[in-house]
């Protein structure tokens, strides 16, 4: 019996030092890629609001989930334990760009919302084909979107190249994807309003937009 005494002895001895070592760890830092601001707010006193739906984002599986990924050289990135998003990126992008979206046009995101189809949804849809942060340098967003109907209207197709100048702090980096991500609603914004007026104003060439009749994008 009394040779228990020793291994309980050193059992709670681990368990302090494990108590000890779980204290002592920083804790993990949680960011949110959607600006705490409402400036720019839309004034729909005029006119209906718009009725989207801003559709999930897909992004690159090297980005994906929620630690944030940082550039350390060319073909190499460094994976931040301490340092999250608050939720899985493709998610934080979704609601930044449905946030900045409903701001500057006034919209109403009906996402995963009931809808009795009385009015026409605008189906914004985005792939991020590049989300990179670059410290004391640059962050960058390459991302191809597109808007739609249920109507029988041509697709909206464009891309938007990105790029914020950053310091080498991780909130200078946070702060740099957010204007990044409110530019790149910005020319969603200014896409969905021509598409929204009617076909003869979406058919108007638009800087990175596919030309549907020379099929190619305009400069």
């Amino acid at each position: 019996m009394s040779s228990l005494f020793p291994i309980r002895r050193m059992f709670a001895g681990a368990m302090a030092c494990v108590a000890l070592v779980a204290c002592s760890s920083p804790a993990a830092r949680f960011h949110s890629l959607r600006a705490a601001d409402g400036a720019g707010v839309a004034s729909a006193e005029s006119a209906p609001a718009l009725l989207v739906d801003v559709l999930p984002v897909r992004v690159p599986p090297s980005v994906a989930g929620r630690r944030l990924v940082v550039q350390a050289s060319t073909g190499q990135v460094d994976v931040l334990e301490m340092d999250r998003w608050a939720s899985p990126v493709a998610d934080e992008i979704r609601a930044a760009l449905s946030a900045a979206l409903v701001l500057q046009t006034g919209a109403v995101d009906l996402h995963g919302v009931p809808y009795d189809g009385k009015h026409p949804v605008y189906r914004v849809a985005a792939e991020v084909q590049r989300f990179e942060s670059w410290r004391g340098s640059h962050v960058s967003i390459d991302a191809v979107w597109t808007i739609r109907t249920a109507e029988d209207r041509p697709v909206l197709t464009c891309r938007s190249v990105v790029r914020e100048d950053v310091s080498a702090g991780i909130e200078s980096v946070i702060q740099g994807h957010r204007r990044a991500l409110k530019a790149l609603a910005s020319h969603i914004a200014e896409a969905l309003l021509a598409y929204a007026a009617g076909p003869s104003e979406a058919a108007r060439p638009m800087p990175g937009c596919l030309d549907s009749a020379a099929s190619t994008l305009a400069k």
